[in-house]
């Protein structure tokens, strides 16, 4: 395997961090006999391919060699592997991604054109793959599988035929997905959010039908409301991929879809960003802004609606928001205070 490595100029390519001349050694440290150096090679590459998920022409370069070791069953941790290849195309993959992605058309960057086109040659070995009784495998290639949407009338029948078979519930959940992001339309869908006993696949099902040629499903976007209102409830989302953030990629889900449709789900994330911390809230403020504000004027005390002045109201009643970086960019672009006193002086309340 890899025998091509040297054929490619990798002094003229570029990762995050300059000349990717190591690049063709860190990919062959991925069939090193040693565990722990396959693992440091895999992070290698997350850090100068995938740096915060930016694609670079180093990893248009590395796409090819990826996808040697991803059809190649003799190549250890394959999983981990593919991995790398669904982050090279996709970028960050989750639940709260986009509906469209970068694919391999005309009118999109170089780089994520020629990554996503190299990668489609993985989907013949993938689409086996999916039968795996290997369950890390398989979810790792019905993910993977997620990102061809060219590909979808031939990746549908096999996601049907895995789901059929009755796997497991991590199974079930990326099938969910997978089908939410290349059919949403697709009955089977419907079925998992309707039926399935495992409430992290119906959670993941409802995200996908929310996003229906139809519009918001109501009984879909119910499901995901109860999730935000009470996340321990829903054991299991952890175990998938697609999920990264849990509380906060939920959050994010509703800032794809039409206001009218989402504003019920106001006081729930209220709710839940009062017990929420770390970078998740930021998942819970983008929401909420989105669904109280137009961003086109500043909001004065004496104008707030109850709805703008609840959800500030929650914003600063959580310490978090006020220590991240972010959460001052995300603010700012609605014209709304970007310190705590400055938010309590708009509300005329006192700091928490």
């Amino acid at each position: 395997m890899l025998e091509r490595l040297d054929t490619v100029d990798w002094t003229a390519v570029h990762h995050a961090y300059g000349p990717a001349t190591r690049t063709p050694d860190v990919l062959r440290a991925l069939l090193d006999d040693d565990p722990e150096q396959r693992q440091q090679a895999r992070r290698q590459l997350y850090a100068t391919l995938l740096d915060d998920s930016l694609r670079n022409y180093a990893t248009t370069a590395a796409a090819p060699f990826l996808v040697e070791l991803v059809v190649d069953a003799r190549t250890p941790d394959r999983a981990q592997v593919l991995d790398i290849l669904t982050c090279s195309v996709a970028g960050t993959l989750s639940i709260a991604s986009p509906p469209v992605l970068d694919d391999g058309g005309p009118d999109v960057h170089p780089i994520l054109r020629d990554i996503y086109r190299a990668a489609e040659a993985a989907v013949p070995a993938c689409l086996q793959l999916v039968g795996s009784s290997d369950e890390r495998l398989c979810v790792a290639a019905i993910y993977f599988l997620a990102t061809m949407w060219r590909r979808a009338d031939e990746i549908v029948p096999a996601l049907h035929a895995r789901l059929s078979r009755s796997p497991a519930p991590v199974v079930r959940g990326i099938l969910a997905f997978a089908l939410g992001h290349l059919r949403p339309d697709d009955p089977a869908l419907s079925q998992l959010h309707a039926a399935d006993p495992d409430p992290a696949v119906r959670v993941i099902a409802a995200v996908g039908l929310l996003r229906g040629a139809d519009g918001p499903s109501e009984p879909a976007l119910s499901t995901l409301i109860a999730a935000l209102a009470g996340p321990d409830a829903v054991p299991g989302l952890e175990r998938l991929p697609c999920v990264e953030m849990g509380v906060a990629d939920l959050g994010r889900v509703l800032c794809d879809l039409p206001k009218g449709h989402v504003a019920r789900a106001l006081p729930t994330l209220c709710a839940a960003l009062r017990r929420t911390d770390g970078f998740a809230v930021l998942g819970l403020v983008e929401p909420l802004l989105y669904i109280a504000f137009d961003g086109d004027t500043p909001p004065e005390a004496n104008t707030l609606t109850s709805a703008q002045r609840q959800a500030l109201t929650a914003m600063l009643d959580n310490p978090s928001l006020w220590q991240l970086g972010d959460g001052h960019f995300l603010l700012r672009d609605y014209h709304l205070p970007t310190t705590r006193s400055a938010m309590a002086a708009l509300l005329r309340a006192p700091e928490s």
